[in-house]
């Protein structure tokens, strides 16, 4: 079970994101690692990699890594935008505790056409590990799809998981648990899900509408070599 009980909540509007996005591409490009490719896992990562692909100069485009059935906190974001900011932090940090995004291990996998180039260095980008399923899967869906694994990097604004399946390569952030402005309690949601909508579009008529997809279930036992 995850310790949360000394771990921060961050509140993220719009404009801390843009500069913690910028942070991490700073922190990526003085470790001497310059990407070919960002490839962000949707949706939560979409702003971030966004913001990246501006900073490195390179194009961009999407993945979709989802746990399979439906989310509770879909059914319940009316009374989430309800309830006040120190309760909702504190059901994140139970919901953190719970490690409930470690139960359903199944992840399907969904990358929009046509794929990035095999031959070139891919940034992988998301908002936060917890489990590490979702970049698991995403590894294993490229890596099955004859991406090279020595040319792929992974980077996340935050890690909140103690024990993850895996580690991302870069990480802005360590132990700290985020409030994104995508949250259904922000007060930015609106105006973030405008946001991220326009993105999407605009990425989708570079790349193409087109989409395929793999199921992948990650054994728990079993982990993907990344390094």
């Amino acid at each position: 079970m995850i310790n949360v009980k000394n771990k921060k909540v961050l509140d993220v509007d719009l404009a801390l994101l843009k500069k913690m996005s910028i942070d991490l591409s700073k922190k990526i490009e003085a470790k001497g690692y310059i990407p070919d490719h960002i490839l962000y896992v949707e949706r939560a990562g979409i702003l971030v990699g966004y913001e990246m692909s501006k900073y490195f100069n390179r194009p961009v485009s999407g993945i979709i890594s989802r746990r399979s059935g439906s989310s509770l906190k879909s059914k319940v974001k009316i009374i989430l935008r309800m309830l006040p900011r120190f309760v909702t932090h504190f059901l994140r940090k139970l919901e953190l505790k719970s490690s409930i995004h470690g139960i359903n291990s199944n992840r399907r996998v969904v990358c929009r056409k046509p794929l990035p180039p095999k031959y070139k260095k891919i940034l992988v980008v998301d908002d936060a590990l917890d489990t590490g399923l979702s970049l698991e899967a995403v590894l294993s869906w490229l890596k099955s799809h004859g991406f090279a694994p020595a040319l792929i990097k992974t980077a996340v604004l935050t890690t909140t998981g103690e024990e993850p399946h895996i580690v991302a390569d870069f990480s802005l952030l360590d132990k700290v648990i985020c409030a994104f402005p995508w949250s259904y309690d922000s007060r930015q949601y609106k105006e973030t899900k405008t946001r991220m909508a326009a993105i999407s579009e605009q990425v989708s008529e570079v790349s193409g509408s087109d989409s395929i997809e793999y199921d992948h279930a990650v054994s728990a036992s079993v982990g993907l070599t990344h390094s």
